[in-house]
């Protein structure tokens, strides 16, 4: 990593202290892993999961092969599925019953003009609708890397709509925004912003057992340090709860499953293997 990364990295993290100084809100309920496994190396660079009644999604993330991998819930791949696509930085799954969603959007140095989103359908997987957006007010000739908040991996189908929500390394205010399935060009501009969180999103489900987004992200430094989060938010996109999840670092999907547990993926760093977890809430 060269100086300038460095720098801008060291003055993201400072910005974000800054704006997060403040106490979070919290319910009272309490945030307790139950299990971790290791992910198989295959899946190292894993960033993005989506649950099912029976299984998860995963993929990896930049230059990696374009392949959905389908993991039981003890981790183990049982399948894989590679797409007619080229995975330039893909950061995020989610998946209705017709079809899934890869959204090829990372943008940490913030040199991408324009950034996609893949519909597959699912009965047959040569059948793709490529979003093309375009964020509104985005040059990215100006951006320095990892100080600009025009990058996002964090996306989720919500009902009829299909969101995205914003890693925003320069303000740490995040940004939501909706994109058209009617278009194949667009340009978006957020409808929404949560304010508070300590760090970057990097992971978005939305837990129908509570009626709560739930996102993951983290806080990091030049040096390799993270601090981790889960927190959830409000269908008004107002931040509810938050818990840190100590002892982890680069947290990268999160998703809820049929009986409400939550389940987060982490992707491999030095001398930390790619894992998978699973956690309850506990209300006081």
């Amino acid at each position: 990593m060269n100086s300038l990364f460095k720098l801008a990295l060291l003055t993201s993290a400072l910005l974000l202290a800054s704006a997060c100084a403040n106490q979070y809100p919290t319910s009272g309920a309490s945030f307790n892993v139950k299990s971790v496994v290791e992910l198989p190396e295959e899946l190292s660079e894993t960033s993005g999961l989506f649950c099912e009644i029976d299984s998860m999604y995963s993929l990896n993330d930049s230059g990696n092969a374009p392949i959905i991998y389908r993991i039981n819930y003890q981790g183990e791949i049982t399948e894989r599925t590679r797409l007619p696509l080229t995975n330039r930085d893909w950061e995020a799954i989610t998946a209705d019953d017709t079809s899934f969603y890869i959204a090829d959007v990372g943008n940490n140095k913030g040199k991408r003009e324009k950034v996609e989103v893949h519909k597959v359908n699912r009965r047959n997987t040569n059948e793709i609708t490529t979003f093309t957006l375009k964020y509104a007010g985005n040059n990215a000739s100006s951006n320095i890397p990892y100080a600009h908040d025009f990058d996002s991996e964090a996306m989720v189908k919500y009902g009829n709509e299909l969101l995205l929500f914003s890693k925003s390394w320069r303000t740490g205010i995040t940004h939501v925004y909706k994109v058209n399935e009617g278009e194949t060009e667009q340009t978006i501009s957020p409808f929404a912003s949560i304010e508070g969180l300590p760090g970057v999103v990097t992971g978005v489900d939305f837990d129908h057992h509570q009626g709560m987004f739930v996102i993951t992200g983290y806080k990091s430094d030049p040096f390799g340090n993270f601090a981790t989060f889960i927190a959830q938010i409000s269908q008004d996109y107002t931040l509810f709860d938050i818990w840190p999840l100590e002892r982890y670092k680069q947290v990268e999907g999160v998703c809820v499953d049929n009986k409400g547990t939550y389940w987060f993926s982490e992707e491999a760093t030095e001398g930390r293997k790619a894992s998978l977890s699973s956690a309850q809430i506990t209300q006081k």
